[in-house]
């Protein structure tokens, strides 16, 4: 009888130990969403001006994909100003009708009623990097780019104190985007309101923010320009290395493109702002997955931002957001 017993009890511990770890070792199977059909990445540009940023978003995107199951499509037009092929890329993309649709939308408001159509369908529609001015979206995955504007700000600020030049243009990217809106009122909360000479538009195009720069440097009383992103700011610091102008004019920038990090080692930029695009395309995905598996999703996720600056930039803390690859491009 007493054998019978012991038995009985390294059963019952057995199987309590086999449930506990069934609960801390999900099965793999189950944690694989089996799609019939691809979730829909729509991005701003994806084969026009090459940008280190939007490569490292798709390595995010291609990682979290692969280790959550979720198959995807890419599409876009070939340059983020191309907002009407943005509008007819997504417009397709609907009628595929896809488990999930993931967006960094182009234009702040000219997207809405696109989402709202997809909300109607039933089609679940997650904003990254860009939102739209809609409720639509279960989740948006971003930089918090009003914070980003007022650290590009306050440094610039910083380095104008006492500088007999010290009005500051803004150099930003597309005028009606959420980055480009939303950065510009940080900077402006940063920085005293008359201080700012104005915003011009690059339209993403590196060699129309050089031309632009050019034509600011002969305003004698601009001491800085802030640049609203990774194109801009070196269309930028193209005009100012070019001109010689470095130690007159300062330069805060946004973005760590490798030509960048070159600019601020050699002082051409004195500071830039730096995303986290790794981490924005892998939460993406992961948000999309937990979406699809019936969890509740946050409404935001911040995936941050840090002010870099020469002193800074060779810390140890920051060479994995600086150099997420060995300083390599992706694609």
């Amino acid at each position: 009888m007493r054998k019978w017993y012991l038995l009985l009890i390294s059963l019952v511990a057995a199987a309590v130990l086999f449930a506990a770890l069934s609960l801390s070792y999900e099965d793999t199977d189950s944690r694989v969403l089996k799609l019939k059909d691809p979730v829909q990445v729509v991005l701003k540009s994806v084969e026009g001006q090459p940008m280190d940023f939007w490569d490292i978003v798709i390595r995010g995107i291609d990682e979290a994909s692969r280790e959550f199951g979720i198959p995807y499509e890419i599409s876009g037009p070939r340059y983020e100003r191309e907002i009407n092929k943005q509008i007819k890329i997504l417009e397709s993309v609907i009628e595929k009708h896809p488990p999930l649709i993931i967006l960094a939308a182009s234009d702040y408001k000219k997207l809405v009623y696109l989402v709202e159509k997809a909300g109607d369908m039933g089609i679940p529609v997650i904003t990254m990097d860009s939102g739209i001015d809609s409720g639509i979206p279960v989740s948006f995955i971003a930089t918090d780019n009003v914070a980003a504007g007022r650290k590009a700000g306050g440094e610039m600020n910083r380095l104008l104190q006492n500088k007999d030049r010290n009005s500051v243009a803004i150099v930003s990217h597309i005028k009606e985007t959420a980055t480009a809106i939303d950065r510009e009122a940080g900077v402006r909360e940063a920085l005293k309101e008359e201080s700012i000479a104005g915003t011009w538009f690059c339209d993403v195009d590196p060699v129309k923010a050089y031309r632009i720069t050019l034509e600011l440097l002969k305003n004698k009383s601009i001491g800085g320009i802030v640049a609203l992103n990774e194109v801009s700011t070196l269309g930028v610091a193209r005009a100012i290395e070019e001109k010689g102008m470095q130690d007159k004019v300062a330069v805060v920038g946004f973005d760590n493109a490798i030509k960048e990090l070159s600019y601020l080692e050699a002082g051409v930029i004195k500071a830039t702002v730096v995303q986290k695009p790794y981490n924005m395309g892998y939460m993406t995905v992961k948000t999309a997955y937990e979406y699809l598996k019936g969890m509740v999703v946050p409404d935001f996720i911040d995936t941050g931002s840090i002010l870099i600056t020469k002193d800074n930039m060779f810390k140890r803390e920051y060479q994995e957001i600086l150099f997420p690859f060995g300083g390599k491009k992706g694609n």
